[in-house]
């Protein structure tokens, strides 16, 4: 079974005049409740006015009970347009908790100190967010001010480093029981989806993992979502909904909506997918559990430059 997800059955969005009769339509189909069931996602484009998109995501989210940006992480781009969504929600009237795939779950006890303003120190320097691997704060700052600005709940959603770092290098059954029940991953077995993920875990280490490595290391990829799945729901039996900041990685099939749909069966949830794309290039429609938003790309060097060393 696939998540429940709140779509619409448009194909195609514009943002600038049209928006304004893409909402009219939206809110219209609101009204007739006629929306929550559809099928299909649409396509946001690059030169669109992005206020207006956002506002149009927002319309679409009130339906959800998560809503995922999925991000690449160095695309500043893709923080700019989070920021929008979250701030259209907000004057929309939602008081969502707001989940980081990049904070850490030991660090929430810090993390609920920081947003309560406690010291005034840096956020970045109190989250410890550059030694931490993460790119640029600059980017994600806006996020981290609005959460104070409305008083939202940071959820810091993944899964502590040591424990990853130890599935990734033993496996699952270096766990003890009940924590490895905790982090397995809830879906049905399905060799056809876990040898695509192996072949792009390999693909994405540039060719460079031992074989004998790419199978633990997927199952750290399902591990983390697991546990992020968990910590969603938590904030849902709260009585919250949640926006997730998240790397559009882990919203493929297999990854954590699929994981939180098998922890939590019918819990309404919407993609916002962000993806690069060259101006004017046409990508296939996104799959219905899908807002497809185009932007511009990042120029990046060789990323498999690092890995291979100097030659």
């Amino acid at each position: 079974m696939t998540p429940a997800i709140a779509m619409p059955s448009t194909r195609s969005c514009g943002g600038g005049r049209a928006s304004r009769s893409a909402l009219a339509g939206l809110a219209a189909a609101l009204a007739l409740g006629g929306c929550a069931a559809a099928a299909g996602g649409f396509v946001l484009p690059q030169d669109g006015n992005p206020e207006g998109q956002a506002r149009l995501v927002a319309a679409r989210a009130s339906l959800a009970r998560v809503v995922y940006l999925g991000e690449t992480h160095d695309n500043p781009v893709h923080h700019a347009h989070q920021a929008r969504v979250l701030q259209a929600m907000l004057r929309a009237g939602a008081r969502p908790a707001l989940a980081f795939e990049m904070l850490t779950q030991e660090q929430q006890p810090e993390v609920d100190e920081v947003m309560r303003g406690a010291d005034g120190a840096p956020l970045d320097a109190r989250l410890r967010w550059r030694e931490r691997g993460w790119p640029d704060f600059a980017m994600y700052q806006p996020l981290f001010e609005l959460a104070l600005t409305d008083r939202l709940p940071v959820l810091a959603a993944d899964l502590d480093p040591p424990t990853v770092r130890r599935i990734a290098k033993e496996g699952l059954g270096v766990l003890p029981g009940a924590e490895r029940d905790r982090v397995a991953s809830r879906l049905r077995p399905d060799p056809e989806r876990e040898a695509r993920l192996e072949r792009e875990i390999a693909e994405a280490h540039c060719g460079l993992l031992p074989a004998a490595a790419i199978p633990f290391m997927a199952q750290a990829w399902h591990a983390r979502n697991v546990v992020m799945a968990r910590h969603i729901g938590q904030a849902l039996d709260e009585g919250r909904r949640v926006v997730v900041i998240v790397g559009r990685g882990h919203l493929e099939r297999g990854g954590l909506p699929d994981q939180l749909h098998a922890l939590r069966p019918g819990t309404r949830q919407l993609i916002v997918d962000f993806v690069e794309a060259a101006p004017g290039e046409s990508l296939p429609g996104p799959r219905s559990s899908y807002i497809r938003w185009l932007t511009p790309g990042v120029e990046r060097g060789d990323p498999c430059a690092p890995l291979r060393g100097p030659r």
